[in-house]
């Protein structure tokens, strides 16, 4: 019997990212969002999953997660976008594919690459209208820094509570205080927000993606179109609003 292959090994980090059909806007509307984040939630447990990283845009989102299994990751990715295709025709009145089959999972193996990840998803609706990740509703830099983004998602206490525990700390990442996390995200965005072209070439460089020349060519765009104008953050402008 010739062996099944996976996408991911066992246990493996990985920058998981999908788009809608046709690159259609069907993301747009925030209360689909919010659906598709409440979804990963709700899931999450059910199938190992433990996410570090998270952003939804107008047509596809991005997760930086980690999966007891290719098989648990598929089920989990399987789940979630069923019922949020299902949620997006009932929403525009139709009846066709909502959300591109294949999803993109390139492994993530070093710390470091990790780091560009978690900054490259936090920088991903900056690159279209540069706007601020920490107060960003639907970026998980903004649900680490001031979790109430992330909590008023919820409509009742069974919700809330499922969403205040969407995101995990990987130990040898992030900070233990909340307070640090923030700092830790405020010097990161700094560091890298003057450095975008260096951070696309990097990522694009790295041995590390696994998958088919289409997934590899696919994710090569998502990164050049980070090549934009440097605006640093001011730390008086990251408060909760």
């Amino acid at each position: 019997m010739i062996p099944r292959r996976h996408i991911i090994p066992n246990r493996s980090l990985s920058h998981v990212f999908f788009r809608c059909h046709n690159r259609q806007f069907l993301l747009k509307p925030n209360h689909v969002k919010e659906y598709l984040i409440l979804l990963w939630a709700r899931f999450k447990e059910k199938y190992g999953i433990k996410i570090y990283e998270a952003i939804v845009l107008d047509n596809h989102a991005h997760l930086l997660l980690k999966a007891p299994s290719s098989e648990a990751l598929g089920n989990f990715m399987r789940t979630v976008n069923s019922l949020l295709a299902r949620y997006i025709n009932h929403t525009f009145k139709r009846d066709s594919q909502a959300i591109r089959e294949r999803y993109k999972s390139p492994l993530i193996t070093s710390g470091q690459y990790f780091k560009n990840a978690m900054t490259y998803i936090w920088l991903n609706r900056y690159k279209i209208d540069k706007s601020n990740p920490l107060t960003d509703p639907y970026c998980s830099a903004a649900w680490r820094s001031y979790q109430e983004y992330l909590l008023r998602m919820g409509d009742n206490d069974k919700e809330r509570a499922l969403l205040s525990k969407l995101l995990d700390d990987h130990e040898d990442i992030y900070p233990k205080g909340a307070k640090e996390t923030k700092h830790m995200i405020i010097d990161m965005l700094n560091a890298s927000i003057g450095s975008l072209n260096a951070l696309a070439d990097i990522m694009n460089a790295s041995t590390h993606t696994i998958g088919d020349e289409q997934a590899i060519n696919f994710r090569g765009e998502l990164l050049k179109s980070m090549k934009k104008e440097a605006i640093p953050w001011k730390e008086e402008f990251l408060s909760y609003h």
